[in-house]
């Protein structure tokens, strides 16, 4: 199944300049101050999803474009500037998806993957939750105006629509009802078959929107009863007409649509209520914020569930995006909301939004407890640089992106011990064990770790400066004795340079490669071609994969013991020692080979546990 590994927003409305926000798959939890662009985010994903629907591409790139009067761009971005919204999509097996919209590009539409992902999604606000209380005292709650554009997307219906034109359409609810709502253009007569056509489609939908309320209003109020409501509800649907008579009239036809009317009515089976008084036609009027709340949630829930009972395929992309969704809900409710969808959607790739600091900390306490692994926590707040808003967005448990936000603040030595924190982190997952590690096992201290990353770094043709730079940041910016007579307006500075030479680091990828005791061989044939040696190579450090940004991944040089065997009779009666890197072992014997095989040890070089070769396990 596809999920997001990334959304990509280039001045996006709160979005200056080029952002990538990595959530590789995983779910995530947001927090974002007022003002910091959380809601900027879920309008990109809701615009990015609704694309699908648009008709022409220049309905989507009007979002994009400076001069026009719908566009979405960030204010402060230059008028020649590219904006855009890019999701990268990747699969269970690694294959990755770029969609975008942007001012020049609009690729949602090709192939069915953005598709089927608006058909197995939900994408819930605290706007769209709230209109349900903007209803007046004399009308009733309709949820059909609501519905359109915002909802209909996200429901299929049981067939696919035939038009009169004899295109046919698909199952979403929003095609059905986009090609309704106009009405024929231009009208047909009655008794030929576009007619017709469009009399029937007009018919089925009505029945299949029956049919929807009526598949989810069990579940509605069930979840009304898990969240402790002491009323249950029910739908009254008002048929959708086209081309009716004119109020009065028994001939003359109005010649256009009129929109159905889904109906919510409330029941209190309460002992002290008498029968003729527990129906609400209008619910607004007698029940308070919380509980109105509590039926449009029960409302979206149960949609959702309605998805999961079959209706999308198990390989559709599902993206539950919720944004401040529970913001008029008491904490119990909030508690049972958030372990309905912990516990009964994790087939969905979550993301939520809010700016409650205390509902994060709760959902966060939350998640943990249900021993869910795959959630990223993250955090956003507004900061100005070059006097342009933007948003400052880090991972939550992250030491760099909190002492951006301290440092921001101008809480300098916070951010200071901060970026000690991190330094020593990048040292302990950076360096091997040999490095890493003191005589009696204890990791040794930072100082000596640079010290030690300078060496690990030269060793294996990475750019040491970089460790060099750092090491020279640790007696003023990393050590936090010497802050009390630093000078501040150099220490922000000397801060800032710190924090940028961390980030460079960051950006060099190092992961565990091959371990100790594994084993790898190759084969080349002398010079002539006569004879042929093999090369057993048996690895005595933990061999790492590096890779710095721009230049190809390499493999950490480290100690091995090896073996000769030569047209397969070992030429060696004790085993060899040495000191090098896989590359120039391989290189060295290919330069004095016959050159039949590849150059590349990538290419050669076979794991001997596996049968596999070597390039098969290269990440990156």
């Amino acid at each position: 199944m596809n999920r997001i590994k990334q959304i990509k927003l280039k001045h996006f409305k709160f979005f200056y300049g080029e952002v990538t926000i990595d959530l590789e798959r995983q779910n995530a939890l947001i927090f974002g101050e007022n003002g910091s662009g959380k809601s900027s985010l879920y309008w990109a994903l809701y615009t990015f999803l609704q694309s699908v629907f648009k008709d022409t591409p220049q309905n989507v790139q009007k979002y994009f474009q400076h001069n026009h009067d719908e566009n979405l761009r960030n204010r402060f971005a230059p008028d020649d500037d590219d904006s855009y919204i890019k999701i990268v999509l990747e699969d269970d097996h690694k294959s990755i998806t770029e969609k975008q919209i942007s001012n020049s590009t609009v690729n949602t539409k090709t192939g069915t993957l953005i598709r089927q992902a608006v058909q197995g999604s939900e994408l819930i606000n605290y706007k769209l939750l709230s209109k349900i209380h903007d209803f007046k005292n004399p009308q009733q709650i309709d949820l059909f105006p609501i519905m359109d554009k915002e909802i209909l997307p996200f429901i299929n219906f049981r067939e696919n629509l035939v038009r009169h034109d004899g295109i046919v359409g698909s199952a979403n609810a929003q095609e059905w009802w986009d090609y309704i709502k106009p009405g024929m253009q231009p009208r047909g007569k009655m008794h030929e078959a576009p007619y017709q056509t469009f009399a029937v489609a007009v018919a089925k939908f009505n029945s299949e929107l029956q049919f929807y309320f009526d598949s989810i209003v069990e579940s509605v109020n069930e979840y009304l009863q898990k969240f402790k409501q002491p009323f249950t509800i029910s739908f009254d649907i008002k048929n959708c007409t086209y081309d009716a008579f004119e109020e009065g009239s028994t001939t003359k036809r109005n010649h256009k649509t009129i929109a159905p009317n889904v109906f919510i009515h409330a029941h209190f089976n309460h002992a002290h209520i008498p029968e003729h008084k527990q129906k609400i036609s209008r619910p607004h009027t007698f029940l308070n914020e919380a509980k109105l709340t509590a039926i449009a949630l029960s409302i979206r829930l149960a949609m959702l569930g309605q998805k999961l009972s079959g209706v999308v395929a198990a390989d559709t992309p599902k993206f539950l995006i919720l944004d401040d969704v529970l913001i008029s809900l008491d904490m119990s409710n909030r508690e049972i909301v958030l372990d309905i969808t912990l516990q009964e959607f994790t087939d969905y790739q979550q993301i939520i939004l809010t700016h409650d600091r205390n509902f994060f900390e709760l959902l966060r306490h939350r998640i943990k407890k249900f021993n869910q692994p795959n959630w990223k926590y993250i955090e956003m707040y507004e900061y100005e640089e070059n006097g342009i808003p933007k948003p400052l967005m880090f991972e939550s448990e992250s030491y760099i992106g909190q002492a951006k936000n301290f440092i921001k603040n101008g809480k300098y030595e916070i951010a200071g011990n901060l970026l000690r924190k991190e330094a020593e982190n990048i040292m302990k997952s950076f360096l091997p064990d040999k490095f890493r590690l003191g005589e009696y096992g204890q990791v040794k201290p930072l100082a000596i770790l640079l010290d030690e990353a300078v060496k690990f770094s030269k060793q294996n043709d990475l750019n040491f400066q970089l460790f060099e730079e750092l090491r020279g940041h640790v007696k003023f910016i990393l050590n936090c004795s010497s802050h009390d007579s630093y000078d501040v307006p150099l220490y922000k500075h000397e801060l800032l340079n710190c924090l940028s030479v961390i980030e460079q680091i960051k950006e060099i990828k190092n992961e565990p490669f091959l371990k100790r005791g594994e084993q790898v061989e190759f084969e080349l044939k002398t010079a002539d071609g006569m004879d042929t040696y093999k090369f057993e190579i048996q690895l005595e450090d933990d061999f790492r994969l590096l890779k710095e940004p721009g230049k190809d991944s390499v493999i950490s040089k480290g100690m091995v013991n090896y073996w000769v065997y030569k047209n397969g009779v070992k030429t060696t009666a004790s085993i060899q020692h040495k000191q090098d890197t896989l590359i120039k072992m391989y290189k060295a014997c290919f330069d004095s080979s016959d050159k039949t095989k590849n150059a590349d040890f990538w290419e050669e070089i076979i794991i001997t546990s596996t049968g596999q070769l070597l390039k098969t396990e290269r990440k990156f």
